[in-house]
């Protein structure tokens, strides 16, 4: 089962960083935003693999990896977060 959740881990990061790639070619506020988000996205990404990971290769505390894991999940939400907040404001009237 690691060994499934270590490869979708990857292909997370692997599709969040060909989806930055992707991003249509816009300005202004609306490319803030969709830059921010796409740096929450990856960062989830590397969340997630950095939780199956760290414990393998640095033998790390397992609660320890949890409280990275939740703080790292926590920074990628900001990031979502700010970056839907700039996509919203470009709207604005």
């Amino acid at each position: 089962m690691e060994t499934i959740a270590f490869v979708l881990d990857i292909f997370v990061v692997i599709a969040a960083f060909a989806a930055y790639l992707n991003r249509p070619r816009i300005g202004g506020q609306l490319f803030d935003g969709l830059q921010r988000v796409m740096y929450g996205v990856l960062l989830l990404g590397i969340a997630h693999l950095s939780e199956i990971m760290l414990p393998i290769v640095l033998e790390i505390d397992p609660v320890f990896n949890e409280v990275l894991h939740g703080l790292l999940e926590g920074g990628a939400l900001v990031f979502l977060i700010l970056g839907f907040n700039r996509m919203r404001e470009t709207f604005r009237v």
